[in-house]
């Protein structure tokens, strides 16, 4: 009878170790399966962090006209972002004063060099009234 008895306890025990086991398993499987589904929402998290960055950038970027220099700036640091703009705003519109400038009317030496125009400068009255009689009678 000892013999059964010591049968059925290590029966038992085995049994117990068993459903200890698979519930074990059942719990690290749980855990790998939260893990896994953590690490999935933490990925999407920061998908969206990216993505709402990116937009961001681009919204300031457009607000100030910059929209097709969008993709040529890589901004690392959000803080940064405004002072970005405001220096590439600044150089661009350094660019548009300077073509204004090039652009314009530049003259070349019009200013007469004629000898009434010398005597002027020099406030020779006899010298002027000469000048005028000489176109007169030339």
């Amino acid at each position: 009878m000892e013999e059964n008895q010591i049968k059925q306890q290590s029966e038992q025990v085995e049994t117990e170790v068993q459903d200890a086991t698979v519930t074990q398993d059942a719990t690290v499987t749980q855990d790998v399966t939260l893990s896994d589904g953590i690490k999935e929402l933490q990925k999407q998290v920061a998908e969206q962090k990216e993505a709402l960055r990116k937009d961001k950038i681009s919204f300031a970027f457009e607000r100030e006209g910059l929209k097709d220099f969008t993709e040529f700036i890589h901004i690392e640091d959000d803080s940064k972002l405004d002072e970005t703009v405001a220096k590439i705003k600044s150089l661009i519109d350094g660019i548009k004063n300077q073509a204004k400038l090039d652009a314009g009317y530049i003259p070349n030496n019009h200013a007469s060099n004629d000898p009434y125009t010398k005597f002027e400068k020099e406030k020779d009255t006899k010298g002027m009234i000469a000048s005028k009689f000489n176109k007169l009678f030339n």
